[in-house]
């Protein structure tokens, strides 16, 4: 009975969450534009093989729940949101207090969470049958809606904000070069008097190395003298001096070892992670980037408004590849800062490393 219970709560729990992200929906949904970069040779191939012989039915579901979300969105206009607003007035008029004003914000709530939900219902039937697909093009890499990583995972983080509860979205793990990668939106809200706060508002990605780094290095926004000082690690107490005078304008990095945090923070390797944030700043609207090196993993956190890897709206018809070229980029965008930060060739040297002093 007890079991039949806790299935009954997580249903509910997912029900009321879908509902309130159908209501953020309203707020944050953009239309995917066309891009002026083409589908690439790779995309247009894998669309062509992979994706179109699937398009019939997500066409389908497409029409359906697009059928559903205009019918909705016309009775809560027109009719619900009307009737209302009438019956507030009404009752205002009759002597009662403007309290009854918050109806029209509850009813809007509730209405628009109804109204978009087969929006949301759509998205998430897109991405579960094309992303799969889409981010292989890549590597070995599988796609789920929500990630099962850890709040506490997360919380340990030196670069992590306090916070007490965790949404994830857009999951994508597997292996790139011999490189374990993790990718996952990621909202952290705090609780306070005034109710919940985001602290946090982006991605996640988690590179793990076939080789530990011996140190914790912690790359970070340079906040100030007083505010980097209060946000570092207790344990990572030096501060780095570096010889990239743009680096340090942007980024204050602590380290446990003066040595080894040169060791990863080559010019070089400054340059890409000045290039990745750029590139970031430019094609994510990105408002910080943050990165940590401790035992074998490179964990970044990088903060943003909009959301990534979004289908078309669910007026635009399935059959359209104008959306994909930006999931592409979006795609390549992640992807590349195992590439763009050379972690693969300093896996290869690291483990060849190790193997000649094992041969010897």
């Amino acid at each position: 009975m007890s079991s039949d219970k806790h299935e009954f709560a997580d249903f509910l729990s997912k029900e009321i969450k879908g509902y309130i992200d159908a209501l953020s929906l309203r707020f944050r949904r953009h239309k995917k534009n066309a891009t002026d970069v083409p589908a690439s040779d790779t995309l247009k191939n894998t669309f062509e093989h992979e994706i179109k012989p699937k398009l019939d039915l997500i066409e389908q579901q497409r029409d359906s729940f697009n059928s559903e979300f205009e019918k909705r969105k016309r009775l809560l206009n027109f009719k619900v949101f009307p009737a209302v607003v009438i019956i507030v007035l009404f009752v205002v008029a009759l002597g009662g207090d403007g309290s009854f004003f918050s109806t029209l914000i509850f009813a809007f709530c509730i209405g628009t969470s109804w109204a978009y939900k087969p929006a949301l219902d759509y998205i998430h039937f897109y991405k579960r049958n094309v992303m799969p697909i889409l981010v292989k093009m890549y590597g070995e890499f599988s796609y789920s809606l929500t990630s099962e990583i850890k709040k506490d995972e997360i919380k340990k983080l030196a670069i992590s904000p306090s916070f007490d509860h965790i949404e994830t979205e857009d999951s994508i793990v597997g292996e790139l070069d011999n490189i374990g990668f993790q990718f996952c939106e990621l909202k952290l809200e705090r609780s306070g008097n005034n109710g919940r706060h985001t602290m946090f508002k982006g991605c996640m990605v988690k590179l793990t190395m076939p080789f530990d780094f011996n140190s914790h290095t912690i790359v970070q926004q340079d906040r100030g003298k007083v505010a980097n000082w209060l946000t570092k690690d207790p344990k990572a107490t030096q501060k780095v001096k570096l010889e990239n005078n743009y680096f340090e304008q942007a980024f204050e990095v602590f380290s446990t070892d003066q040595v080894l945090a040169r060791y990863i923070l080559t010019p070089v390797m400054m340059e890409q992670i000045l290039a990745l944030y750029t590139m970031f700043m430019k094609k994510a609207d990105a408002q910080s980037f943050e990165c940590e090196f401790i035992d074998n993993t490179a964990i970044f956190l990088i903060s943003y408004k909009a959301n990534l890897i979004e289908p078309a709206w669910i007026s635009q018809s399935a059959y359209d590849i104008d959306a994909l070229p930006l999931i592409e980029q979006e795609l390549e965008l992640l992807t590349s800062i195992s590439k763009q930060l050379n972690l693969d060739l300093m896996a290869a040297r690291k483990v060849s490393s190790a193997q000649l002093a094992a041969n010897q």
